[in-house]
């Protein structure tokens, strides 16, 4: 399976123990060190210095060098999958995927986090195993809605102009990402970073990258996103009408044909989100 991995330059593939490793040539020796291939020691080790980074789980952010941290995401399982199987996987290699697309990603200058590392570690039951990918945190990140949250609904000029900066830069970033072919499985706020005037794009596990990606594939992403942006309206993040407007209009840019075929999409979706209203707000009393 591992061997038909094209390895990324500047990549080493080791193994040690019962974990497969694909490590950073610059961080390899200071992370085979640390007894990385055993997390569970590993965590121990830096237990004093870790902080937590909020996911659909916890994510361990540990300090490795030259003041830099490195975020440590472990898969699981999404939807009535996660009750029974939650992080433990059969015969792919997850990790490894997704650290190869974000390095073809970055190649394409697209802003993202920078990978160093992922790790497949069988389980005693092979072939089943658990995944973690490593990557240097961004200093200072907000996700889309922690932004939005903290800019507030009614901004003072300096907010309300980087705001739209922002907003813009996001769609002209999503622009050049789905022109380079790439598609993203789970597009939301969430996986849209901002760090001072920088917008970066993350999460790629599962996404994939064609030849050229077709206007059905875009909508599709963008359809997505815009439920992301009804759902966290629901649970009040300050999103205007105006700032979705921005966001698509900068996306489409002169095209009249992404212009024309956003605008068709969004009217027939308005059914298929009285749906998702209805079940945010059953999850809003839920959680209340």
């Amino acid at each position: 399976m591992f061997k038909k991995i094209p390895i990324p330059h500047f990549y080493s593939l080791i193994k040690k123990n019962k974990a497969l490793l694909l490590l950073k040539d610059g961080y390899k020796n200071f992370l085979l060190q640390q007894g990385i291939e055993d997390l569970e020691t590993f965590l121990k080790k830096n237990l004093l210095n870790t902080t937590y980074l909020h996911g659909r789980t916890l994510h361990p952010s540990i300090p490795i060098s030259d003041g830099k941290r490195m975020i440590l995401r472990q898969y699981f399982h999404g939807g009535l999958l996660r009750t029974f199987t939650q992080n433990v996987f059969l015969l792919s290699s997850r990790a490894f995927k997704e650290l190869i697309l974000t390095e073809e990603i970055r190649s394409c200058g697209i802003p993202t986090v920078e990978p160093i590392g992922a790790i497949h570690q069988v389980t005693r039951l092979p072939p089943f195993y658990r995944a973690y990918l490593l990557t240097l945190e961004v200093p200072g990140a907000l996700n889309l809605i922690q932004y939005f949250k903290e800019i507030g609904s009614k901004p003072h000029r300096e907010k309300l102009s980087h705001k739209r900066k922002m907003i813009r830069s996001a769609g002209l970033l999503l622009r050049q990402f789905h022109q380079s072919g790439f598609f993203h499985r789970d597009l939301q706020l969430k996986n849209i970073l901002v760090a001072g005037d920088r917008i970066r794009i993350i999460d790629f596990d599962r996404s994939y990258r064609k030849l050229i990606l077709t206007t059905g594939k875009r909508m599709k992403n963008l359809l997505r996103l815009n439920r992301s942006v009804e759902k966290w309206k629901q649970f009040g993040c300050p999103i205007t009408r105006t700032d979705r407007w921005r966001f698509f209009l900068s996306y489409a840019g002169e095209d009249k044909e992404i212009e024309g075929a956003m605008q068709r999409v969004l009217r027939t979706y308005s059914l298929r989100l009285l749906f998702y209203r209805l079940g945010w707000k059953l999850q809003k009393i839920v959680g209340s």
